[in-house]
């Protein structure tokens, strides 16, 4: 059994070794009773599965990724043309330590990032699945049918949602 003294320590020795450990199941936020008694989800550890932090591996563009924050960072030295930064990020899986060579990305422009975050606002948002019809668009990832709305199969009630949600926020800070 390893002591809490030594917990920090080992991680980064798992890390550094590259060892594979399995899912980390996500902690449940807390909830909170509001002050016109509504219900309040409150999340503020990498432990929580809302968190951009919370670790969960996903492959896109053919590149492994730890952590959405992981994915983010990537794509934000890319940007701005810092691919030393990009490969360096692929290689870290701690998201701490993401986010203190995020500081470090060249040519870094905060006002511009945002505005090319922005850019994603009229997107259509869709899952692909093909034995899930209620949620998704009801097609395979690879299908042709995914750039041709009327050959969609399902309700693409997840895209619905985060398009809806997506517009609450643009709408609440812009």
């Amino acid at each position: 059994m390893i002591s809490d003294v030594n917990i920090g320590t080992t991680a980064s020795m798992i890390e550094k070794m590259n060892i594979q450990q399995p899912a980390k199941l996500s902690q449940p936020p807390e909830e909170l009773i509001g002050t016109q008694n509504e219900k309040i989800f409150v999340f503020h550890t990498q432990r929580c599965g809302f968190d951009n932090r919370f670790i969960s591996e996903f492959t896109v563009l053919g590149r492994k990724f730890t952590t959405i924050d992981q994915y983010f960072v990537w794509q934000k030295a890319r940007y701005f043309g810092d691919l030393e930064i990009a490969s360096e990020i692929l290689l870290i899986r701690n998201p701490i330590t993401i986010r203190r060579i995020e500081k470090r990305i060249r040519e870094y422009k905060q006002s511009e990032w945002y505005s090319v975050r922005n850019k994603a606002s009229d997107a259509l948002i869709t899952q692909a699945s093909t034995s899930e019809f209620y949620w998704s668009n009801g097609l395979s990832p690879t299908s042709k049918g995914l750039k041709d709305l009327s050959q969609w199969e399902g309700e693409n009630n997840l895209g619905k949602l985060l398009m809806e949600l997506r517009s609450e926020i643009n709408t609440s800070i812009y």
